[in-house]
């Protein structure tokens, strides 16, 4: 670039939707908002377990809705998807790390199903009995390191939902490759 170019360039930013909400009269500071955010996690939190149930019971019974031999029917596919999303994103929130990685790895095979991968009914069933499990008291607070048996053991079921379409495979150490 010459320097008479490099002159007449000018850095400007623009100002974003995001950037003009926050600016909006009416917000409150960051540090009262985490505050509030804590406080309202706590109030939720004697409940949660029976939320957590319910979700469990309605990921079951979608995943019933399959039959047992299954199918890759996309609306399907996306119900237990979304379903099992929901549960893997607020079990570390809540305290259940360990329903959080069961959750991640079954929305995993779900992902896998929706790129073309066969309906293994013996990994989903798998994954939601470690999730029934993962969900009872003594396993809350408990990391999926702490659990190494299970842990290798579910991703170890999760490399048997073969990859299609150049999809990556998660790896013992949980890295990926591709298949």
């Amino acid at each position: 670039m010459s320097d008479a170019a490099e002159q007449d360039a000018r850095a400007f930013f623009v100002d974003s939707r995001f950037e003009q909400l926050a600016r909006r009269p009416g917000g409150v500071p960051r540090e009262e908002a985490l505050e509030r955010a804590r406080a309202m996690i706590e109030e939720i939190r004697p409940s949660f377990g029976e939320w957590l149930d319910g979700e469990l019971k309605e990921l079951s019974r979608v995943v019933e809705q399959n039959g047992p031999h299954g199918s890759n029917d996309p609306d399907w596919v996306n119900n237990a998807y979304t379903q099992c999303l929901r549960i893997r994103d607020v079990g570390t929130t809540m305290g259940y790390d360990l329903v959080t990685f069961v959750a991640g790895n079954l929305s995993e095979i779900f992902d896998a199903i929706n790129s073309g991968t066969d309906y293994r009914a013996d990994l989903i069933d798998c994954h939601i009995q470690a999730l029934l499990l993962a969900r009872q008291e003594q396993y809350r607070n408990l990391r999926p390191e702490q659990l190494p048996e299970l842990s290798s053991g579910l991703r170890r079921v999760a490399e048997y939902a073969p990859r299609s379409n150049g999809h990556a495979a998660r790896t013992e150490n949980g890295s990926f490759h591709e298949s």
